[in-house]
């Protein structure tokens, strides 16, 4: 899915290409990794997770906003998607 039509955040590959170099640090995100790169998208696709999305890491790992969190648990448990939660 092409995240750019809901947000304009980067991905990684083109942040070689931003002025002032790659170095990124991205504060109050949360990491959410699929199975596999369909399940994300179809997650990307049939919840509102797409607007959440900060940056593209791979095609099975995308940034989410740190708050937009517990909704979107909320709404990926509702259409079964079941994630689970690990805290560091």
């Amino acid at each position: 899915m092409d995240l750019k039509k809901f947000n304009s955040s980067p991905t990684l590959e083109e942040a070689a290409t931003w002025e002032g170099g790659p170095l990124i640090v991205h504060q109050n995100v949360t990491l959410l990794e699929c199975a596999s790169e369909a399940v994300l998208e179809e997650a990307l696709s049939a919840t509102p997770l797409k607007y959440a999305v900060v940056r593209r890491i791979s095609p099975t790992v995308v940034l989410v906003d740190h708050g937009q969190v517990p909704e979107l648990v909320k709404t990926l448990s509702k259409k079964g998607y079941e994630p689970r939660i690990v805290r560091s």
